[in-house]
């Protein structure tokens, strides 16, 4: 019942989308106000970082520009990862009904941070493989990063930051490629120990985590942008490791080990996606305006040699090994998300989320409770739906301070379902969060609380 509840919901808010989204334009709509703008000038920042903002808001000296396409213009500029803040105004320009549109951006500092400190209380015993301190039904986890951009070139950033779960990282990111606005980024990262992947459930329908030995991860990503607020991103990355442990997620009351763990050799984790997304949020990191909407379609591999197999003998509650046959894995799934955000004041503003995933997996040698399953083909479905609410509790601008604190809470509902069954499935999950943001030039800082309800236990 949870589950057709939820997927009830989600059909109800994807079509309660905007109109605008829909393609949709209503016959009563007056013709809107548009501006010549014979120029744009950036202040604030570096010259590569205007360059940057310029070609960001797709907007180009000469050109005739309604009031909408400007809104969108500011918010594209927020939402760039190195803008804290950035004011717009219209100048009048050197002729009548021309404007010069003037941009002032306060950006983030050269080095930055950001830090988190995540609480997380749950129904019955998880084992996420990534905490700081355990215990039987909850868990607490320490963690951040902390690194430098340099701007290089007409409109490059590279970067470089220490992550207490990624290890070494860097990267680059090219701005307005081909001067047609398109982002592409590649990235690297190198940790010696420990980096902790659960898979989605339709690649392992065990729900299980693998935790990678030495592992590096290489990343590509293409954002193209189309009219409007649209775009095309595509993405793909790749994680290798030498070694790696495999352990169930979910736990029986009162059990202390995993009835089914494992250790395999050079696991690689591949992951991809292509899809069309339309987004007027005015703030990546703090919304309060706007939607985002995404379609389309995520392909997921993942593959590990020279598989030993762990089982707990109830008998002896003694320890077995087996070996068997390599496990390979891959997905292909079809995904539709949307959120929106409505300010019902200054300082407050409420968020509906959706997302709707379904899609086919190949399984080879995938161990099972008690057995260890050679092959087979499975579909796969899943679904979400959410509603949160912030309160900004303190937004400093003036000169030189840019402060906000940010409180934050929401639930979830959620359920993932495979066919055939071979493990928790359907899988339900319930979540209630709370938490405090904080955020200045320098970075940002989170404390959240959350408690976690996966449904019954099913193997």
């Amino acid at each position: 019942m949870r589950t057709r509840t939820l997927w009830s919901i989600a059909l109800l808010l994807l079509a309660a989308l905007p109109a605008q989204a829909q393609g949709e334009t209503p016959e009563t709509a007056q013709e809107p106000a548009r501006f010549l703008i014979e120029r744009i000038t950036v202040a604030g920042t570096k010259e590569a970082a205007i360059n940057i903002v310029r070609a960001e808001t797709l907007l180009r000296e000469g050109g005739v520009y309604s009031e909408e396409e400007l809104r969108q213009a500011v918010y594209r500029v927020h939402r760039l990862p190195f803008v804290l803040d950035a004011s717009f105004a219209l100048r009048k320009g050197s002729r009548r009904g021309a404007y010069e549109l003037a941009i002032e951006v306060q950006p983030n500092r050269s080095f930055f941070f950001d830090s988190w400190i995540r609480a997380f209380g749950f129904d019955q015993p998880l084992d996420l493989e990534d905490e700081t301190v355990r215990g039987d039904r909850s868990s607490l986890t320490l963690g951040g990063l902390a690194g430098a951009r340099l701007f290089v070139g007409r409109s490059g950033v590279v970067f470089a930051a220490l992550d207490s779960r990624e290890g070494i990282q860097a990267g680059f990111a090219q701005y307005d490629l081909l001067h047609r606005g398109i982002l592409a980024t590649a990235g690297v990262s190198l940790n010696e120990c420990c980096v902790t992947e659960v898979l989605p459930l339709a690649l392992d329908p065990t729900f299980s985590s693998w935790s990678f030995g030495t592992s590096l991860k290489t990343s590509l990503g293409l954002s193209i942008p189309l009219s409007g607020p649209q775009s095309v991103q595509l993405g793909i990355s790749e994680r290798r490791g030498d070694t790696g442990t495999r352990n169930e997620v979910l736990l029986a009351p009162g059990e202390r080990f995993h009835p089914v763990a494992g250790r395999g050799e050079e696991l690689t984790y591949r992951r991809a996606e292509a899809k069309w997304v339309w987004d007027t949020s005015d703030d990546p990191a703090l919304p309060t305006r706007g939607s985002s909407i995404s379609a389309g379609i995520e392909v997921g591999r993942f593959a590990a040699r020279d598989l030993a197999l762990f089982q707990l003998d109830p008998s002896s509650r003694g320890i077995v090994a087996t070996s068997y046959s390599p496990l390979h894995s891959e997905q292909v799934v079809a995904a539709v998300s949307a959120i929106r955000h409505w300010p019902v004041t200054t300082r407050q503003t409420v968020s509906v989320q959706a997302r709707v995933v379904a899609g086919r997996s190949r399984l080879d040698n995938l161990a099972v409770a008690d057995r260890v399953v050679s092959h087979v083909d499975a579909d796969y479905y899943g679904g979400l739906v959410g509603l949160a609410h912030a309160w900004t509790v303190r937004r400093a601008r003036g000169s030189g301070v840019l402060t906000d604190v940010r409180l934050e809470s929401g639930v979830e509902v959620g359920a993932e379902k495979t066919s055939p069954d071979l493990g928790p499935s359907p899988l339900e999950r319930f979540s209630v969060h709370t938490g405090l943001v904080f955020r200045n030039p320098w970075g940002r800082v989170q404390i959240v609380l959350t408690y976690l309800d996966l449904g019954e236990i099913r193997r």
